[in-house]
């Protein structure tokens, strides 16, 4: 039988794999998105964020010349945009 210090040290080891594991899979989830992680992350051109930002398509905070994007207005964004499949097996 485990001690209570063997308990610890075992569920702080398995915390750690699971966190690096999210990391490598992309599920980490971040509370605020900065231009450039949410380029990467779409895959889309600066201008393309721009443009959607200008036309009310994609939510964002300006603080100064800085942009951030929060998970909520990423979200309302796919949801927004999200396409459900039509093929009928």
């Amino acid at each position: 039988m485990q001690n209570d210090e063997e308990v610890m040290k075992t569920l702080n080891e398995l915390v750690k794999e699971i966190k690096e594991l999210k990391e490598q899979l992309g599920l980490q989830r971040k509370p605020i998105y900065t231009n450039k992680e949410l380029l990467e992350l779409l895959n889309v051109s600066s201008a393309t964020l721009k443009k959607w930002r200008n036309n009310g398509y994609l939510g964002y905070t300006q603080v100064g010349s800085t942009y951030f994007y929060s998970p909520a207005d990423i979200k309302q964004f796919m949801d927004k945009n999200h396409s459900s499949a039509y093929a009928y097996w």
